[in-house]
C-alpha cells in the first residue's frame, strides 16, 4: 500500500505516529525496520527524531549518525526498547553494513531499526518504506509504503 502526504516540520510528529501505529500493528519476531530515502536536507533524520520521541527517547540526543553509521538509543515505550539509526550514505557496499552486525539487531523484536540512505543495504526487508522530496524549505512530498496487512480479508454479508 502507498499512501502520500505533504507535510512540513511541524506535522512530522503526525507522520511518526502513524509510523509506530503501523510497527504496532505488525507481529512478528523481528525487528520492525524502516528505511528512509530521499535527498539530503529532505527530512530524514527530523522524522527520525519525532519517532525516537514517540518511544521514549528525548528528540535533543538523535542526530544523523553519517560519520560513525550506526547509534542505538534505549526507548521506554511499551513495545518498543530500543531504537537503532543507521545512516548508509558512507557505504560503497551492502556488506559494509555487516561490520555494524545489523544481523543481531534485526532479531530483537522490541527493535525499531531505522535506515537512512537504504539503496545501499538491500538486503534488508523493510516493515515500511519512507520517501522524502522536497517541495520548497519548508515542505516535503512523502510516500509511506507498506504491505497491507489487511488486503487478503473477505467480509461475508449477513
Amino acid at each position: 500500500m502507498k499512501e502520500m502526504f505533504t507535510v512540513q516540520e511541524k506535522d512530522m510528529e503526525t507522520l511518526a505516529q502513524k509510523v509506530v501505529h503501523l510497527l504496532y500493528t505488525r507481529e512478528t519476531s523481528k525487528a520492525k525496520v524502516v528505511l528512509l530515502d530521499g535527498d539530503l536536507g529532505s527530512g530524514k533524520t527530523t522524522f527520525t527524531k519525532e519517532l525516537a520521541s514517540l518511544i521514549g527517547v528525548d528528540k535533543d540526543i538523535v542526530n544523523s549518525p553519517t560519520f560513525i553509521l550506526k547509534k542505538e538509543y534505549d526507548a521506554e515505550h511499551a513495545v518498543f526498547k530500543k531504537l537503532i539509526h543507521i545512516d548508509a550514505y558512507r557505504f560503497n557496499t551492502p556488506q559494509e553494513g555487516r561490520v555494524l552486525r545489523i544481523e543481531d539487531d534485526l532479531g530483537e523484536s522490541d527493535t525499531i531499526v531505522a535506515i537512512e540512505w537504504p539503496t545501499k543495504m538491500k538486503y534488508i526487508k523493510p516493515d515500511l518504506e519512507i520517501f522524502f522530496t522536497i517541495v520548497d524549505d519548508d515542505t516535503r512530498e512523502v510516500t509511506l509504503s507498506y504491505e497491507d496487512l489487511y488486503k487478503d480479508i473477505k467480509y461475508e454479508e449477513k
